[in-house]
């Protein structure tokens, strides 16, 4: 197995038509965060819409995860973390087999899966990738933390694996690597995501100038980003007044009407608990779902609103999905393409954005009130279900008075 450690390529971009898979992603280095501990972003769009979260034991490691609700939910993780710290999330590369993509035994959701199930470092991926059998059927973007301070991507294809180690300033010289759907050693023309690409390297460069590279910074300024990378157009200042129909043009921006839920990872410093890695979940449409934080326990709590029994649909993300019919009713051709923007955002502050983004501010300060008082320590069953009754009864609340019901 070959393996390699690549500079960051600075490329030439070229214009390319984002395909239906069209994830977004960044990875930071706990060398370049206020408080020295790692972060780890994923954006993710797909066809399956129906998203939630569980929490699975059985392995070495206990996990919990974002599934897609159906036949795959027990088997595919698209993103999740486990009692070990470990996190792990994807983004497909369309560039990465130069020959397109061989018959393989894996699917990436399954890689991710076993991952949380059996590693606890980034060397345990590192061996988990290289006992795989060729060719993989692989094409994606790996991205991985640990409770040690690591953070990397790793470009995997049929035949190798390409690590690129956020932590070295040779990579990135800031401190941060974003990733949407190509590979830096792959073929530049066959890529795609480069509009979401300008956005999201536009946005976390600023913050790395403020040193702002947190999660409150990424939830309040890209997970619900409306501007196009290539034209630098915001869709929000297109808006006009509540009750008006203002149909725009809704593709290229990160987030997208295939957006189906999103997680921020904060990691833990070297001997710190890893259980006190905490993941801000966005289970649903972002534009219309509120951020949540999740931890690792031992009574494999998970916050009802996003969670289900087999088969079923989380009550947020089946809200959010409600939501997004309503902006985007239209239904035949290329209208699916546009969106109603003065339902997300308008001049009378009553779009879902303009009280989504106050109540997840309130959320955040209960939870930093909180963590706070459990220092670097995971907190505790009783703690954590005194927390989520709390974030629940204001999200339902909100969520109500708003005219979403959850139900």
């Amino acid at each position: 197995m070959r393996r390699y450690i690549l500079p960051l390529i600075i490329a030439t971009l070229f214009v390319n038509m984002d395909g239906a898979i069209a994830c977004t992603s960044a990875i930071v280095s706990g060398k370049a965060t206020p408080d020295g501990r790692p972060i780890m972003w994923k954006h993710r769009d797909t066809s399956s819409e129906n998203n939630k979260l569980l929490y699975f034991t059985g392995g070495a490691y206990a996990y919990t995860g974002m599934v897609s609700t159906g036949k795959t939910e027990n088997s595919s993780v698209w993103m999740g973390m486990n009692s070990a710290g470990f996190a792990i999330m994807n983004t497909v590369s369309y560039n990465i087999n130069p020959d397109g993509n061989e018959e393989g035994t894996y699917g990436e959701g399954s890689i991710m899966a076993r991952a949380l199930a059996e590693c606890a470092t980034l060397e345990d991926f590192e061996k988990l990738l290289d006992e795989l059998t060729h060719p993989t059927g692989l094409a994606a973007n790996y991205g991985v933390i640990d409770a040690q301070g690591g953070a990397a991507y790793y470009e995997t294809g049929d035949y190798q694996w390409i690590k690129i180690d956020v932590n070295d300033r040779s990579v990135a010289p800031l401190g941060y690597i974003v990733k949407t759907n190509y590979s830096a050693n792959g073929n530049m023309e066959t890529g795609q995501g480069y509009a979401r690409y300008l956005t999201a390297s536009d946005i976390f460069y600023r913050a790395a100038m403020e040193n702002a590279l947190t999660p409150e910074m990424i939830l309040q300024r890209a997970e619900r980003s409306l501007v196009n990378g290539f034209t630098g157009d915001d869709l929000v200042s297109m808006a006009t007044e509540a009750g008006k129909v203002r149909m725009v043009h809704f593709k290229d921006n990160i987030a997208r009407k295939t957006t189906t839920s999103s997680a921020i990872f904060k990691g833990v410093k070297p001997g710190e608990d890893p259980m006190a890695t905490l993941m801000w979940t966005v289970c649903g449409w972002p534009l219309a779902t509120v951020a949540y934080p999740v931890w690792m326990n031992s009574g494999n709590l998970l916050p009802s609103l996003l969670t289900a029994p087999e088969g079923e649909n989380s009550a947020i993300c089946d809200a959010g999905l409600a939501a997004k019919k309503a902006a985007m009713p239209i239904i035949r051709g290329h209208g699916q393409d546009y969106i109603n923007i003065n339902m997300i955002s308008n001049r009378n502050n009553t779009g879902y954005l303009q009280w989504i983004m106050p109540l997840e501010e309130k959320i955040i300060d209960i939870t930093t009130e909180h963590v706070s008082g459990w220092k670097s320590t995971a907190p505790s069953v009783k703690e954590l279900q005194e927390l989520y009754n709390t974030i629940d009864n204001l999200i339902i609340n909100s969520y109500s008075l708003n005219g979403i019901p959850l139900k």
